[in-house]
C-alpha cells in the first residue's frame, strides 16, 4: 500500500471578492532571492565581522571557535553555523540593522 502524498494545486484565478483592489505582493519570495542569500552569505559575514572585530583572532576567542575558522570567516571562505548566527544576533543590538542594511544595498 502506498503511503498517501500530499499534493498543492495553485490556482491563479482570483476568488476573492475585492478581486478588483491591487494589492502588494507580500511574500518573503519576492524579497529574497533564497539561492541568492546561501550563495551571497560567506561575503556578508565577512563583511560583518570585519566590522565588528579587529582580527581573525578577536573572532576566534568571541566564538570560541579555532583561529582557522575564524580565519574562513574573515576571508569569506565559508560562513558561521547557526548558533554563532545567533550568538550575533544575541550579542550585539546593531547586528540586525547591519544585516538589513547590507541585504538592502544589494536588492
Amino acid at each position: 500500500m502506498s503511503r498517501p502524498r500530499l499534493t498543492l494545486i495553485v490556482s491563479n484565478d482570483v476568488s476573492c471578492p475585492d478581486a478588483g483592489t491591487d494589492r502588494a505582493q507580500s511574500s518573503w519570495s519576492n524579497q529574497f532571492e533564497p539561492f541568492r542569500l546561501k550563495s551571497e552569505a560567506q561575503d556578508l559575514w565577512s563583511s560583518y565581522f570585519r566590522a565588528r572585530f579587529n582580527s581573525p583572532r578577536e573572532v576566534a576567542l568571541f566564538c570560541d571557535v579555532s583561529f582557522q575558522t575564524a580565519l574562513n570567516w574573515w576571508g569569506a571562505v565559508t560562513a558561521p553555523a547557526s548558533h554563532i548566527a545567533l550568538l550575533m544576533i544575541m550579542t550585539d543590538p546593531e547586528a540586525p540593522g547591519f544585516f538589513h542594511t547590507q541585504l538592502g544595498a544589494a536588492a
